[in-house]
């Protein structure tokens, strides 16, 4: 069923075209480049859980319709990118567990609530771990994180049994604290660990930092 959806043109088309729709609200990438790295980081946590190959499927399909709502804006995008998908996937002939999964997961991806699968904490984790340059400062500037995001090159993530680990590389020039703007790159990651039951570590070029007790401590505000 993937195949067939990353083959369809009328999808392909939406997200294709959603970053032209949501450059109005000056918001940062979510077309191709933010769905298909979402996918990569889906198929990583859900191996690194020992789930099947049709959970992997399911993860990767919720991946890549998970931002389609935001061809109309990006304010409500994931409660529509929901309803397009219960639509969308009916239609095609996913059976009624799965796609209570998928609408569920794709639903609450923005903010990790009312989780009911291990699909659904994966998405909302990958989701927010997106931090490259090229997604966070193709339309924003001047705000602090989206300044800082400039020297990130790439955020890696690997699983294991007892940890999920969140690499950001850089150019050496990142300074962490900016991620205090955006604390749900760090907070909803170690949420969506606990769901999974691991550990969530984070890492600056390879040093694993305490980013969580960072960004949540009030004494340097």
């Amino acid at each position: 069923m993937l195949e067939k959806i990353m083959n369809d043109k009328e999808i392909n088309s939406i997200i294709g075209h959603v970053n032209d729709i949501i450059i109005i609200n000056n918001c940062g990438d979510h077309s191709f480049g933010h769905v298909l790295k979402v996918m990569e980081y889906m198929e990583i946590l859900l191996i690194g859980l020992g789930a099947d190959e049709h959970t992997i499927e399911l993860g990767k399909i919720a991946a890549y319709l998970h931002d389609i709502g935001a061809i109309m804006g990006k304010d409500g995008h994931a409660e529509r990118s929901a309803n397009f998908a219960e639509k969308y996937l009916k239609k095609i002939g996913m059976n009624d567990n799965d796609l209570k999964i998928e609408v569920n997961a794709i639903r609450n991806h923005s903010t990790g609530a009312n989780l009911d699968s291990v699909i659904g904490a994966c998405l909302t984790l990958a989701d927010k771990i997106d931090m490259r340059k090229s997604r966070m400062m193709r339309f924003i500037d001047g705000i602090c994180y989206h300044d800082n995001v400039k020297h990130v090159i790439e955020t890696k993530l690997y699983v294991d049994s007892e940890n999920i680990v969140i690499d950001i590389i850089t150019d050496g020039m990142f300074d962490y604290n900016c991620l205090r703007e955006q604390s749900k790159v760090i907070n909803k990651p170690v949420e969506m660990a606990k769901y999974l039951k691991r550990n969530c570590l984070f890492k600056i070029d390879g040093q694993i930092i305490d980013l969580y007790s960072i960004i949540n401590s009030s004494k340097n505000y």
